[in-house]
């Protein structure tokens, strides 16, 4: 039972979701019962998520379309407490809100990373500014792709493009916490280095030596022939 749980988007305030389809998969039982169970506690369901219930249209192999529930954490606890409890139903549940914690906890350090990241992005920009040191050019931006490339192996423009990041949102909106982390510490090292007079080249040097901290793999969006 892996992936009950899935973020509404990659952004940093995203949310947690299941869906009626996954509850009903794992719980052994039909895709119309749920939905009658659904429909039957409707405005419960509502009050458990600022009064929207969510839905997408899903695409059947007869052509038609079907609607597929999306409940965030409330909705699915509460939706679960309905169906009969079989040990394969209590099983489910005790998975489905494991991997709820885990995301959200996982939301949580992003978060947490994303605000304590924008302090650093701050104290890059202004070491940049402040350094005494000719930089022959190399201003913020070249700092910030030398950080992102040396934290997660890709600089800051190939990772805007391959995630689909809108240029007039922060890269860190879209990073786990893992990645995040991986920023910062890079950061932190680039502001050290300045604070100690390294010019650009030389910065680029010893992290270079130190190796990237998280190679991240990007899937390439594939070109038509």
């Amino acid at each position: 039972m892996n992936d009950l749980v899935f973020l509404s988007s990659p952004r940093v305030d995203a949310e947690a979701f299941t869906t009626a389809d996954t509850i009903a998969d794992y719980a052994g039982i039909t895709h119309h019962s749920i939905n009658v169970t659904v429909n039957k506690n409707v405005e419960r369901l509502k009050r458990a998520n600022r009064g929207e219930l969510l839905f997408k249209m899903t695409p059947l192999i007869s052509g038609q379309k079907a609607k597929t529930f999306l409940l965030n954490q409330q909705q699915a606890t509460l939706l679960i407490t309905f169906l009969k409890n079989t040990p394969r139903v209590a099983d489910f549940k005790e998975e489905l809100v494991r991997q709820f914690y885990a995301m959200q906890r996982e939301l949580v350090e992003r978060r947490a990373r994303f605000e304590l990241g924008k302090e650093f992005s701050k104290g890059l920009g202004t070491a940049v500014a402040e350094s005494q040191i000719d930089q022959h050019g190399h201003e913020f931006s070249n700092f910030n792709r030398l950080v992102y490339r040396q934290a997660l192996g890709v600089d800051s423009t190939k990772l805007r493009k391959v995630r689909s990041i809108p240029r007039d949102e922060p890269i860190t909106h879209y990073l786990t916490s893992e990645e995040a982390e991986a920023v910062r510490l890079v950061k932190q090292r680039v502001i050290t280095f300045l604070g100690a007079g390294m010019d650009y080249q030389q910065i680029k040097n010893v992290l270079n030596i130190k190796g990237v901290i998280l190679q991240v793999t990007l899937k390439l969006p594939t070109t038509a022939k």
